[in-house]
């Protein structure tokens, strides 16, 4: 796997976005109140008008790119120091400190959330393939 410093000559990717004269945003991918926050003034700027958002979420891919890609490639020492950074994890710690969550709540939200996964992909291995012709729907292009 190339790391991204070794593609491009620019420390953040959100800095491309000017070259597509698109608003371009840096968050930590890892806050997810933060991913949310850059998410919903993406969402509506496009809602309003405003063209699509480049937004760079700071985080680390914790597994390899597919399936049989083990990530042997990645230090062990990267890996364990962002483990100590997943968002669920953090976000869960936080929701608990300030009181806004207990854990019974935490444990009914992972039970529904298990759930909710099976359906989909129950739906989707019973859906069909997509029509080759549909390929460029929903595509944005000015």
């Amino acid at each position: 796997s190339t790391h991204v410093t070794d593609q491009m000559p620019i420390e953040n990717i959100a800095d491309r976005a000017s070259g597509y004269d698109i608003p371009g945003t840096i968050v930590d991918g890892n806050d997810v109140e933060a991913v949310y926050r850059a998410t919903c003034e993406a969402v509506e700027r496009a809602r309003q008008g405003g063209g699509p958002s480049l937004i760079e979420a700071k985080t680390m891919r914790m597994l390899g790119h597919a399936i049989h890609d083990g990530a042997e490639y990645v230090p062990k020492e990267l890996l364990a120091k962002w483990e100590k950074k997943d968002p669920v994890a953090r976000y869960q710690a936080r929701l608990l400190a300030e009181e806004a969550a207990d854990e019974e709540e935490l444990n009914e939200i992972r039970q529904r959330a298990a759930v909710e996964i099976e359906d989909a992909i129950d739906f989707a291995e019973a859906s069909p393939h997509p029509e080759p012709g549909s390929v460029e729907e929903g595509i944005y292009a000015p």
